[in-house]
């Protein structure tokens, strides 16, 4: 990420630490807190009329999720949702998709007041209500402090004038972000990890079969990462950012626990869990197979059957 600017590099130290710190507070309440007083959860609001929005909402969500993938999951459905609603009547919005290969989920911690559906199937865009939704507790083991819960249909959705295809790559280019940032922090724990544990007097990390998974690892992030900064620069197609950056995030946790042992599977080391919010993560964005499908679509046309 040595392109970024100065600012955004120092407002990206700013997040990495309000990340951290709401990782550690159990509280719904209290673990927002923080998050509000930083000015994140506005952050799509107040960068609307620059010309770099994307780009810094992007890489919040990719720092936020690096450090607790719960609050970047949240992030990316406000921010998406930020980015067409009139912010003048909605004050909390959040963002699902609906499509026949992934039911629509949303983040209900901290709770929402709106719903910007967007149906790919149909191709329309609305806006919901949160009293005008029936909402169900996805049960998953990941993402727990999101609280994601899974939407049936609304009642009184309004529709919204926003171009869908805009607002679809918006929200793949959050998503990948995100995961980009999990697929990150598994490397960055699996550094230190193999680098303190000690078998015979060294250092892990010493070990030829445990230095080529960890720089496996890392050769797996950098062609995602660039590929997310091309798309955040309008010089690549950015529907594949969270397809990739998906299978990166989960291939680079299950390696990060094989190289923790054991350690790998209990709570004392974030390795295991991080696993689960990477594969909820992209369950919970649309499901690997609607981001795959796209980028099928762009390069091959509609599949056989289907009216283009």
């Amino acid at each position: 990420m040595s392109g970024l600017n100065s600012d955004l590099r120092e407002f990206l130290d700013v997040v990495d630490k309000v990340a951290a710190a709401a990782a550690d507070v159990t509280d719904d309440v209290d673990r927002w807190a923080p998050v509000e007083s930083a000015g994140l959860w506005t952050l799509a609001r107040d960068t609307a009329e620059e010309s770099d929005a994307v780009e810094w909402l992007a890489h919040t969500v990719r720092v936020a999720a690096g450090r607790f993938p719960a609050l970047g999951y949240v992030l990316a459905g406000r921010y998406a949702a930020d980015l067409v609603v009139d912010t003048d009547a909605v004050q909390s919005p959040t963002f699902a998709l609906v499509s026949s290969l992934a039911k629509p989920v949303v983040a209900t911690s901290p709770a929402p007041d709106a719903i910007v559906l967007l149906d790919v199937d149909a191709g329309s865009l609305h806006l919901v209500t949160w009293e005008d939704v029936e909402a169900e507790h996805a049960p998953r083991t990941g993402l727990e402090a999101a609280r994601a819960a899974v939407l049936a249909s609304p009642t009184a959705p309004s529709a919204l004038a926003a171009d869908q295809a805009e607002v679809l790559a918006a929200w793949e280019l959050l998503v990948g972000a995100a995961l980009v940032g999990v697929a990150e922090r598994a490397v960055q724990l699996t550094s230190s990890y193999v680098l303190e544990r000690k078998q015979f007097g060294v250092p892990i990390g010493s070990f030829a079969g445990l230095r080529a998974l960890v720089a496996g690892m890392s050769l797996r992030v950098e062609p995602v990462r660039a590929q997310l900064d091309l798309a955040l620069r309008g010089e690549a197609p950015g529907d594949g950012v969270a397809a990739s950056a998906g299978r990166v995030a989960v291939d680079n946790c299950l390696d990060a626990i094989q190289c923790h042992g054991g350690y790998g599977y209990i709570d004392e080391y974030p390795v295991a869990g991080l696993l689960r919010d990477a594969i909820s993560l992209q369950a919970r964005s649309g499901g690997r197979r609607l981001h795959v499908a796209r980028v099928a679509t762009r390069g091959l046309g509609e599949p056989a059957g289907r009216p283009s």
